[in-house]
């Protein structure tokens, strides 16, 4: 067994290579090592979290319930006997469902809850540390002059003066108003009113939106949807600051719905007994015409019965007679139909049951009113240039020239009817040839009166049943569910704020620490040695916590002490200890430890009954007669320009430390150093040393800047690098490489200083020793936090 495999055999545990260890124990050990980080992130954002909930504007949701009827059994069904229904109270049109959700989210009915409950205004209280809305409590209310003429959104300050009167800001421009009475400002007035909350003092802040601003605002908060696709139940949700108010609003919102579907319903039927009304005015102006002809020409030829008269000789005529009055009656319909129909104009429902004879022909103007029926409903919620209100235009002009079309149809059919009966009729006109002329010509004024009476009595008919069915009417919806506001705001959301604020406390700190690892290009950790180099670790020693105490070994019970006596101990298994060791420290740059290392390894060595002597080779930047408190007259360069050949013996100087230890100084800082070490008394100083000591211990220059120890290397035996936590370079490690590939250097060893002794373990260099009697040991963890570290750490590794 060689000696590098004894030494990673025997080395302390402490120092021994660890094994691989999961991300979770390394992210516990992070955890652990910055636990400070962690908490102040935690608590911080806790807190944060907190004063967003407390002053973040919070949201109620307010819910209400419609539903859509089925009308089979609604009262204008049941009273006008099927012929009156839904919408028009003539007409059987089914309701869509997803049609009144529309209708719900249409903008018209938007901005009518919105100019009816002043949505567009807000007041603010502008006298604490944060602008808060008032509702209910505001000191007083507004009232614009002309709620849906409001074009821009302004803010005022407003500022209450005394019990009358108020000063009111807008860009810098004071105007003063008096409670109770309009103030005239660009576009509209508004007024004023004080309310039981009105105090005579306080600033507020008046924001009044446009319209359209308030219609986009309220749309946003405002939901309407089916609870399903088989019921017509709609959903109503409204999210508003104050759930009293949103509940007004809302319920203020199924009201008005309610109110414009039942209005539609009754502006139907209003349109078909204004039809009505105008044709019986002309009915009865013609009906009191014959009735009066009728009624001189009984009185000029004395005719008081002529029909017991003629009654055998006419009752032939009188069946024939029947029929000619039903299809005269028909054809009257169907003209004034005609005329109706024509005015292309005036699109208006068209009454089917005035047709009783022909129900293919009700059926096309049930079709026709059908479309005007939804044309009424798109304009609801779609513009007069939309595609598809043009589309169902034209839809509707191509079933009025069919109806047109028709009803040319249906007249020449009633007057080729009317055609038929005359012509029977005509010959039995023929048999009574030889009546009276009187009989005949009252005959003829009869018949005109019958005609105009029969017509008028079924107009009287249908007004009637239009006027019941008119009253009947009501709304096929209806509020199910009234408004009701959510006992808990649904915003802020606690939990999910509070759940946010713990992952943001817990990641800034571990984005700051894996930021500030990844911009780290300094050895901080035991990967970052073993990664990028394959050089044994010969010790590791912690951090001085006494700056200007040098010699720590003199303290036998601190960790640093215990971390020497193991270098000390390490030395024994890469060294030959039959016979006098020269040991050589070097660095990468001035500031690692080295002397301050070689210095106390020294000291440590000869307390154990070794001689040794400390040579100081720096001769750039002597260090260690400062370290020592000593002054030395004669050094190592003044000893290589002596001619005195016995000046090694003034050269080596006894410590007051220990009496087997010896120190050698550099001496006078000369202007060549690499040419003093290239002479040849160097080489006898050492062969002099390795016979005087059992250790010759050479401190040199740093290898990484000057080539010093390189020209020295040829007279140690093993060469320790040191290399400082937190300070030396992850690519000076390309040096220790460099000297290992191309043996520049004979047992070449790492020594890591300055490791902070509260770094766990698991994650880098540094560990906890507990307090096994180590009297620096009691000044990192002399407080309860620090306690509750060191019952921590152990569990983690």
């Amino acid at each position: 067994m060689n000696n590098k495999e004894l030494l990673a055999d025997k080395l302390d545990f402490t120092y021994k290579k660890q094994e691989d260890i999961g991300d979770l124990r390394q992210l516990m050990a992070i955890v652990a090592n910055y636990w400070y980080l962690f908490g102040i992130g935690l608590v911080t954002s806790l807190i944060t979290a907190f004063i967003v909930i407390q002053y973040f504007p919070k949201q109620w949701s307010v819910g209400g319930k419609l539903i859509i009827e089925d009308e089979k059994n609604s009262p204008s069904k049941l009273l006008t006997n099927g012929v009156s229904s839904d919408l028009s109270s003539l007409f059987d049109i089914k309701s869509n469902s997803y049609n009144e959700v529309r209708v719900l989210e249409s903008r018209d009915l938007l901005r009518r809850v919105i100019t009816d409950m002043n949505i567009n205004v807000h007041i603010f209280d502008k006298n604490g540390l944060f602008n808060t809305e008032l509702y209910d409590s505001a000191p007083f209310k507004v009232i614009p002059s002309k709620p849906g003429d409001i074009t821009r959104s302004n803010d005022f300050k407003l500022t209450i003066l005394n019990e009358q009167t108020y000063r009111l800001t807008y860009k810098g421009t004071d105007m003063t108003g008096m409670f109770s009475i309009p103030l005239k400002l660009a576009d509209y007035s508004i007024t004023l009113i004080k309310t039981p909350h009105f105090r005579a003092k306080g600033d507020y802040k008046l924001s009044i939106k446009s319209i359209k601003r308030a219609e986009n605002e309220l749309a946003a908060k405002f939901i309407a949807s089916l609870s399903d696709k088989q019921s017509t139940v709609i959903d109503l949700q409204l999210n508003f600051g104050n759930p009293k108010r949103g509940e007004l609003i809302l319920q203020r919102f199924m009201e008005l719905y309610l109110k414009n579907n039942l209005s539609n319903k009754v502006r139907i039927a209003d349109s078909t007994i204004k039809f009505i009304d105008s044709r019986l005015s002309v009915v009865s102006a013609e009906l009191g015409q014959v009735e009066k002809k009728l009624e001189n020409y009984k009185v000029k030829n004395k005719i008081s019965d002529i029909n017991a008269q003629s009654k055998s000789l006419v009752q032939g005529a009188s069946d024939y007679q029947q029929k000619l009055n039903e299809s005269q009656v028909q054809l009257a319909v169907v003209n004034d139909l005609y005329k109706y129909v024509s005015n292309g104009k005036s699109l208006q429902v068209v009454p089917s049951s005035l047709i009783t004879k022909d129900m293919s022909f009700g059926s096309a103007i049930n079709a026709y009113n059908e479309m005007l029926l939804r044309r009424e409903q798109y304009k609801l919620t779609l513009q007069e240039t939309s595609s598809i209100v043009k589309n169902l235009d034209q839809q509707i002009e191509s079933a009025r020239l069919m109806l047109l079309t028709s009803l040319k149809n249906y007249r020449n059919s009633l007057n080729i009817s009317e055609a038929a009966i005359l012509k029977q009729n005509a010959a039995i006109s023929d048999k009574i040839a030889d009546a009276p002329v009187k009989e005949r010509v009252y005959l003829d004024y009869s018949r005109q009166q019958s005609l105009k009476q029969d017509l008028y009595l079924f107009l009287l008919q249908k007004r009637e049943e239009t006027a019941i069915s008119q009253k009947a009417t009501i709304s096929n919806c209806r509020i199910l569910d009234n408004a009701e506001s959510d006992e808990d705001p649904i915003a802020p959301k606690k939990s999910f704020i509070f759940s946010i604020a713990t992952i943001i406390g817990l990641f800034l700190p571990a984005a700051g620490l894996s930021l500030k690892q990844m911009l780290n290009n300094r050895i901080s950790k035991k990967d970052d040695v073993e990664k990028h180099t394959t050089v044994t670790v010969l010790g590791l020693i912690s951090k001085n916590t006494h700056k200007k105490q040098m010699l720590v070994y003199n303290e036998a019970r601190t960790v640093i002490s215990e971390e020497i006596r193991a270098l000390r101990t390490n030395l024994k298994y890469v060294i030959d200890g039959a016979k006098s060791n020269v040991i050589m420290f070097t660095s990468s740059m001035s500031g690692e430890g080295k002397s301050f290392i070689s210095l106390n390894l020294g000291h440590s060595i000869a307390l154990s009954g070794k001689k040794v002597v400390l040579v100081e080779l720096d001769l750039r930047k002597p260090k260690l007669l400062k370290y020592l408190g000593l002054q030395a007259n004669f050094g190592f360069t003044d000893y290589v320009i002596s001619p005195d050949k016995d000046a090694i013996d003034n050269l080596i100087q006894p410590s007051t430390l220990n009496k087997n230890f010896y120190y050698i100084s550099s001496g006078t800082i000369p202007p060549n150093p690499a040419e003093i070490l290239m002479n040849d008394k160097l080489s006898e100083l050492i062969k002099e040393l390795r016979e005087r000591f059992d250790y010759v211990i050479i401190d040199t220059a740093p290898v990484g800047q000057v080539s010093d120890a390189l020209i020295i290397e040829e007279f140690a035996d093993i060469t320790c690098y040191v290399m400082r936590q937190n300070y030396t370079f992850k690519s000076q490690l390309n040096i220790v490489n460099d000297l290992q590939k191309y043996h520049k250097v004979k047992q070449l060893y790492l020594v890591i200083n300055d490791i902070e002794i509260n770094t766990n373990s698991i994650t880098g260099y540094g560990y906890g020793y507990g307090n096994y009697n180590y009297e620096d040991i009691e000044e990192s963890f002399n407080s309860k936090v620090s306690a509750l570290m060191r019952y921590i750490k152990p569990t983690l590794k």
